[in-house]
């Protein structure tokens, strides 16, 4: 039994913040959460002092790709990905790196968004098995691209062979590219229902058939899916079709917003990505044309974003990490731009716990610390309410715990 003894409590409800509190942990789970002076700590608990320290739930970040690390560059649509020299093997090991990256940041939970090989898939279950730390992992395994699609990046004389296609067309052709996924045993299924933003032709990639047939299959296997939508014109069709997520939302209409509402689809807006490539893009040898492309996009994005949240749509954390603009390890940057765009730092806070456990539909394990749930817990060197900036900086994260086991401790 493990007491954590006078940080600030902020629980992750949305509730005002408990000072001088204490977290009982036996196990896996929270025991009892109270304040200070109503604690009774039995014989053999070991009691960890977090005075003038701050205690939250572990933070979770819904979208990231960990096959993809700071050596492999951004690619505009047409060039090839930068794992095609890569063995599986090795990709393998950097998601692991990654993975481990992000758990020193706090972020206990993480939701795969796409990778090469299953590796999300593998690391989920070497992670569960104690073969190796890292963070609780949903995997959704490879995307799925139509032929032409933002996926779809390889010219057709180029193929791996020691990783199957993961682009399907028609009916047919995406249910098994589903079956496929399920059978490999993936959480969740990723839809690339949209092109990127050097695709501005390419609004709805699948066609509203295909969309329907993918996200049927895959609700009656009790699987979720996101979808990546980076147009209004493929999120309307993909929330029709049953989409669980919009990832990115960049042009999000009031029509779009509204059916959002009605069906109980989340955003995942990614939003620090997309800045980083304006402001930072040229350093990291980005072509001029994409960063011009990008700059109007950036607007329409925030705009979306502030719609979206002023509406009252559900927002779950979210950061496209992997890219060089956006490394594993730096998932901390969102807070910034999401309090930077509107929100409180209460409300960022609540998006990379409670708001992203409901859209895992873990809620009742985690993305709060309360009585019986699973000890996911945080301690930080500074209070987020004043700054969210102190998610940034490793040195801040002075004790980690997933499930009752301390991963860091710097106290």
């Amino acid at each position: 039994m493990i007491a954590l003894i006078g940080g600030k409590l902020i629980n992750g409800t949305g509730a005002n913040p408990i000072e001088n509190s204490a977290v009982l942990v036996e196990g896996r789970h929270i025991k009892d959460v109270c304040p200070k002076v109503h604690i009774a700590i039995g014989e053999g608990c070991e009691v960890i002092d977090i005075s003038g320290k701050t205690i939250l739930p572990g933070l979770m970040d819904l979208h990231v790709h960990l096959h993809i690390g700071e050596s492999d560059r951004i690619v505009p649509s047409g060039g090839l990905p930068p794992e095609l020299n890569q063995l599986l093997t090795y990709i393998g090991i950097k998601g692991f790196a990654h993975a481990r990256r992000a758990l020193d940041m706090g972020f206990t939970t993480l939701r795969d968004a796409g990778d090469v090989g299953y590796l999300s898939v593998a690391l989920r279950e070497a992670i569960q098995k104690d073969l190796v730390e890292g963070p609780r992992i949903v995997a959704s395994g490879q995307w799925l691209s139509a032929t032409g699609g933002h996926a779809d990046y390889l010219p057709y004389w180029v193929k791996r062979i020691d990783d199957e296609s993961n682009v399907a067309d028609g009916p047919e052709g995406i249910l098994k590219a589903v079956r496929r996924q399920i059978k490999m045993k993936t959480d969740w299924i990723k839809l690339y229902v949209t092109g990127g933003i050097m695709d501005p032709e390419d609004k709805q990639e699948f066609n509203d058939v295909e969309l329907k047939t993918a996200i049927d299959e895959a609700h009656a296997k009790g699987k979720s899916v996101m979808g990546h939508c980076m147009y209004a014109e493929g999120a309307l069709a993909g929330i029709k079709a049953g989409l669980d997520t919009i990832e990115h939302g960049t042009v999000l209409t009031e029509e779009v917003i509204e059916l959002m509402l009605e069906r109980g689809v989340s955003l995942i807006p990614t939003l620090t990505v997309g800045r980083s490539i304006v402001e930072h893009g040229a350093e990291f040898g980005l072509p001029e044309v994409y960063l011009e492309r990008f700059k109007p996009v950036l607007e329409i994005g925030r705009r979306s974003f502030q719609n979206a949240l002023a509406a009252g749509v559900n927002i779950a954390f979210g950061t496209d990490a992997g890219f060089n603009v956006m490394l594993h390890g730096e998932n901390g940057k969102e807070f910034q731009t999401l309090v930077d765009y509107g929100m409180s730092p209460m409300q960022a806070i609540q998006t990379a716990t409670i708001k992203a456990a409901q859209v895992l539909r873990m809620e009742d394990r985690l993305g709060t610390i309360e009585k019986g749930k699973l000890a996911d817990i945080i301690v930080i060197d500074g209070d987020p309410l004043e700054t969210v900036s102190v998610f940034q900086k490793q040195e801040n994260f002075v004790l980690i715990m997933k499930e009752g086991v301390i991963y860091k401790r710097s106290l």
